[in-house]
């Protein structure tokens, strides 16, 4: 019965242990792991604007094109003023929000992503197909910044029939 005791005592600690090294390991992973940022600023200025904006834009369409978290991305970098150019969308963050939600529940596979930025725009442009309908589309969104918050967007989609005489149209 002892041994059975010290056994039990033994293995107790020594997982305990264990557990206390994976939380360590796992810590010093997270904080290796660089950070963006919570939300943009509308404020910031400098020399190196520029590549701030650009990584603001990089960090906006993984969120946006490839995990289609619209309401993070959003938070992130569309916290407030938001002017929309589409002319078959209202004006504002938060009709933005739900037309875009509602715009990723049928479903989309995106690809061919390609970002650019500078002078405070940014531009991606990237292929979405839309499962639901069976459409495939060639997508451009073009942003103007504050700082390195999105203020302002543009967009221009074309349809990909796939009967196009040009082999590289599009892409």
């Amino acid at each position: 019965m002892r041994f059975l005791a010290s056994f039990i005592t033994a293995l107790l600690v020594s997982t305990s242990a264990l557990a206390v090294n994976v939380n360590v390991a796992r810590q010093s992973l997270d904080a290796a792991r660089p950070k963006p940022p919570k939300v943009c600023d509308r404020n910031a200025k400098g020399k190196d604007l520029a590549q701030k904006q650009y990584e603001a834009l990089a960090d906006y369409a993984n969120l946006f094109v490839f995990k289609q978290d619209v309401q993070t991305s959003f938070d992130r970098y569309v916290p407030g003023e938001y002017k929309q150019h589409n002319p078959f969308a209202e004006q504002g963050r938060e009709f933005a929000i739900e037309f875009l939600k509602n715009g990723f529940a049928g479903g989309i596979r995106t690809s061919h992503l390609t970002i650019f930025s500078g002078q405070g725009y940014g531009i991606m442009h990237y292929k979405a197909q839309f499962l639901s309908d069976n459409v495939t589309m060639a997508v451009v969104d073009y942003f103007r910044f504050k700082g390195t918050c999105i203020v302002e967007h543009w967009d221009v989609l074309q349809e990909i029939t796939g009967t196009e005489p040009n082999p590289i149209a599009f892409f």
